[in-house]
């Protein structure tokens, strides 16, 4: 009892002790009564079949890797004991006009069951602000840019509106990506393969920020170390590397395979939603959404050119640019930031919590990567706000409320809906446009900044 006592004397007297709570506040408020209903059934179905002992899989219930499952079933299966239901109901007949439109799910969902699914959420992001919050400390030994770097994390709208609202499990893969950074840092390449690892079980994209990563490590340079010795140190530590990425993703490796067959199998239409690459930065418009769809095979094909697309950019990189502690962070952000440039599969705004971390610990380095925050932190909020209408989200506030009627709601969408807009038919697209134009912007500078930063480290050297 004294040593609980303790750890919570310590914490009150903690610097971030404030904002935290602040933050959990802010969190608990979001999560019941806001949601992004085009994904919940989805969660829904494949918990439902995960928590009844059927694969999720085998029976096309799920889209998401095995991991969210597996974080998430603890407090699911502690709900049911205490009598959560699972059950689908209809939703109001009120809502049936906006029904066919996607955006408004046919099916209730209880604030109670988006507590439950949030709550690991919220944890991710409380866990990434805090190795945000030492990570800046071991690179700046300056708690005051500490603080600052968790409070632009922890308060950041994306953030928030991502976990605590969308209720997307991008939060978890962010925090791998840059725990695996850190361990990289830290030159503990089989934890950082671990945290890829662990991480490709929330999202796929790990993986493919692992595997130039590892090339990078395989050929990196020191001028201290002769070239036979350097060649053999390097393929010691890929091979630690390498063995910590191999070792989560072979403990859940019946369900990693199925969720790989499932995915090469559903890709096209993966790809063919509104438009598909350009449902996200290019904006969908009807010109380029059938150029897109159309073209199909021709992406899927490049795509599977990728691992030797990202083996000769590693190659190519670890031949201009000497790594050490500080550009290795570099390079595992650029490597994070190209995913957007590569990846065939409709890309969306909660995607930038993947490199959205990492851009917060490197601002602590360089004041110039503020811009590439705000930018696709702002441009990815209001795109995802307005792709659905910022009515959209208060369904459950509607729905388990007096607060904001079902009536109400219907109309609100119904009238964004039918907006004209000024370029397109629709203002939604011209929205999309307009903010997803400036995101993608985003990330190409971000990649112009990253290239500066390693060019300006190996000129030091």
């Amino acid at each position: 009892m004294k040593k609980i006592c303790s750890i919570v004397r310590s914490f009150f007297h903690h610097e971030l002790s404030g904002f935290i709570i602040l933050g959990l506040l802010l969190r608990i408020v979001l999560m019941p009564y806001f949601v992004g209903p085009y994904d919940i059934s989805e969660y829904q179905s494949g918990l439902a079949y995960f928590l009844s002992g059927y694969d999720p899989y085998a029976l096309h219930a799920s889209i998401y890797p095995p991991l969210t499952h597996f974080l998430t079933f603890p407090l699911l299966r502690l709900a049911y004991q205490f009598g959560m239901s699972f059950g689908f109901h209809s939703v109001s007949e009120i809502l049936s006009g906006t029904n066919f439109t996607g955006l408004i799910p046919m099916m209730e969902i209880s604030p109670l069951f988006l507590i439950v699914w949030k709550t690991p959420l919220v944890c991710f992001d409380l866990a990434t602000g805090i190795l945000i919050y030492y990570f800046v400390k071991e690179l700046t030994s300056d708690t005051r840019i500490s603080k600052l770097c968790f409070i632009v994390w922890f308060f950041n709208p994306l953030t928030l509106a991502i976990s605590s609202l969308l209720g997307s499990y991008d939060a978890a893969t962010g925090f791998f990506i840059l725990l695996g950074a850190f361990f990289l840092f830290k030159s503990s390449y089989f934890s950082a393969g671990f945290s890829f690892g662990l991480g490709s079980l929330t999202k796929i994209s790990p993986i493919f920020v692992a595997f130039p990563l590892a090339a990078v490590l395989l050929f990196k340079r020191d001028s201290v170390i002769a070239n036979a010795s350097r060649f053999k140190s390097n393929a010691r530590d890929l091979l630690r590397f390498a063995s910590g990425c191999a070792v989560p993703l072979a403990s859940f490796a019946p369900l990693v395979i199925e969720y790989a067959g499932l995915m090469s199998s559903g890709i096209s239409k993966e790809i063919s939603i509104i438009g598909g690459l350009n449902q996200w930065f290019f904006a969908t418009d009807t010109l380029r959404s059938e150029w897109v769809n159309s073209n199909i095979a021709a992406i899927q094909t490049a795509f599977l050119y990728y691992p030797a697309i990202a083996l000769v950019t590693a190659i190519l990189f670890s031949r201009f640019f000497k790594l050490d502690q500080k550009s290795i962070l570099f390079s595992t952000a650029l490597f994070t930031d190209l995913i957007y440039f590569f990846l065939p599969i409709t890309v969306q705004p909660q995607y930038l919590l993947w490199v959205l971390p990492l851009l917060v610990v490197l601002l602590s380095i360089a004041k110039r990567y503020v811009w590439s925050i705000i930018i696709c932190s702002v441009a990815g909020l209001l795109f995802f706000l307005f792709v659905q209408g910022p009515q959209v989200f208060l369904y459950p506030l509607a729905m388990f409320t007096s607060l904001y009627p079902p009536r109400v709601l219907a109309a609100s969408v119904n009238n964004y809906l039918n907006l004209p807009g000024f370029f397109s038919p629709n203002l939604r697209q011209d929205l999309w446009t307009i903010f997803g134009g400036v995101g993608f912007l985003g990330l190409l500078l971000t990649t112009v900044l990253l290239l500066k930063s390693l060019w300006v480290k190996d000129n030091e050297k």
